[in-house]
């Protein structure tokens, strides 16, 4: 049997993009915004796409036709994909911001 992509394989990631030349000082943001990506690439495409788009795929990546499993494995990641976003923003609202320039007042004026 052929052995899916690991993408949740830290190790191999940094590798790969080190490979298609991404700059050592750009792995971890990269890696923190592929983290970020998928599960909003999930939950914005829904589940009729991201089924549409493995539908798709079938032939080319020699999948099997396995609609009915495809349909709940889909529904439960675009699922995990949507908690994990509203997860995100809520973790984000909760985060201590910068104050912008309005709540920092007048700039003192330098002679």
């Amino acid at each position: 049997m052929t052995r899916r992509p690991d993408p949740f394989n830290k190790h191999t990631l940094e590798k790969n993009l080190l490979e298609q030349g991404c700059p050592e000082s750009c792995l971890s943001s990269t890696i923190s915004n592929y983290r970020l990506f998928v599960p909003l690439l999930f939950a914005e495409l829904g589940e009729e796409r991201v089924f549409q788009l493995l539908n798709n795929a079938r032939a080319d990546l020699g999948l099997g036709e396995q609609e009915s499993a495809w349909r709940s494995s889909v529904k439960h990641i675009v699922t995990w994909a949507e908690d994990a976003i509203e997860q995100y923003k809520a973790r984000r609202d909760r985060s201590p911001q910068p104050p912008t320039d309005e709540e920092k007042g007048p700039q003192p004026r330098l002679l």
